[in-house]
């Protein structure tokens, strides 16, 4: 898991702005990355999600900072009423 991820910025984009002769570095926090491991959250996508089921485990955390809450998976998939299963033994 990258949390303090760095990288060369592209050439292209120094040239863009007179900077032909120097060399950039871009950088980041990755706070995201950081809640995902003390949360227990397998994938960042999941903080953009709109998914009521994922922002409803974290709603009281501020509220409690001494309540440990770790992340509870549930299906990518939306729950359908229409759907019908059978078991025969």
């Amino acid at each position: 898991l990258e949390v303090l991820g760095c990288g060369v910025i592209k050439p292209d984009i120094l040239k863009n702005c007179g900077k032909t002769e120097h060399i950039g570095w871009a950088f980041g926090l990755g706070l995201e990355r950081l809640a995902m491991v003390l949360f227990g959250v397998p994938d960042i996508r999941l903080f953009w999600t709109e998914d009521p089921r994922f922002h409803s485990q974290f709603s009281g955390c501020s509220a409690d900072p001494s309540k440990r809450v770790t992340f509870a998976s549930f299906s990518k998939y939306p729950p359908c009423s229409k759907d019908m299963a059978f078991w025969i033994p």
